[in-house]
């Protein structure tokens, strides 16, 4: 889809990194089923130096998540190694052993509903699958991410038995994780500026936010070191 998009609809080509794997100018990416920013290179000095940046662990990233579980404390940082399942082909998990990567997530929380919790997660390292795995680990699934323990939500689960609401109780909220990637900053790799962008939560998401702030609501903790807009991401 990338690919089409930069033949038919913007200008130029993409890079030739990546090709012989199918991914040209792909510098990056995101667990199938999440959403948001991505960065893709249209030429090759622009891929390597971009794929430096996030090897070394200069861009920042900013995700958000709807978990099960009201989350404590308020903001935190994940420091537990991950690595590769020892049974399951494909898959990953905490690893304590020596084939854990040190794998370190800072999560604040956002928003508090009942059951539920919003949460902003900066990405120190980018092992795969780490925010899903550790989150998981704490006891907080990612709603939806039905592989490390989190479930998909129905109306019923959300809104209140004999509240009116337009939609049938038994209709899926979600049925992917509820993972968005939010927000993500680098230096240029021509002009060598920081640039900063953002992508809105996609529809599902945010329809699942609007609906617990509605029907679950506690509070949203005002806290630093937050950088995404929550009315700008989700309306």
């Amino acid at each position: 889809a990338l690919a089409w998009h930069y033949q038919h609809v913007s200008s130029g080509e993409l890079s030739t990194v990546g090709e012989e794997f199918a991914r040209p100018g792909v510098v990056h990416r995101l667990d199938r089923h999440t959403t948001g920013v991505m960065v893709s290179a249209k030429t090759d000095t622009a891929h390597w130096r971009l794929g430096k940046q996030f090897e070394q662990r200069k861009t920042r990233k900013r995700y958000l998540a709807v978990v099960h579980g009201e989350v404590e404390p308020l903001t935190d940082c994940i420091d537990v190694p991950l690595g590769k399942h020892p049974t399951k082909r494909d898959g990953y998990a905490v690893r304590w052993d020596d084939t854990g990567k040190p794998s370190v997530t800072i999560f604040h929380v956002r928003e508090i509903y009942d059951g539920f919790t919003l949460l902003e997660l900066d990405l120190k390292t980018g092992r795969t699958h780490q925010i899903r795995l550790h989150l998981q680990h704490l006891g907080y699934p990612i709603v939806g991410d039905d592989i490390y323990g989190g479930k998909h939500l129905k109306v019923g689960n959300i809104v209140p038995r004999g509240v009116p609401f337009p939609l049938p109780r038994t209709d899926f909220v979600i049925k992917r994780q509820a993972l968005h990637a939010a927000y993500l900053a680098f230096t240029h790799p021509i002009s060598d500026k920081p640039v900063e962008f953002t992508a809105p939560v996609h529809g599902d998401m945010a329809n699942l936010i609007s609906m617990l702030r509605e029907h679950r609501f506690k509070k949203a903790p005002t806290l630093a070191n937050t950088v995404v807009n929550l009315e700008t991401a989700i309306n």
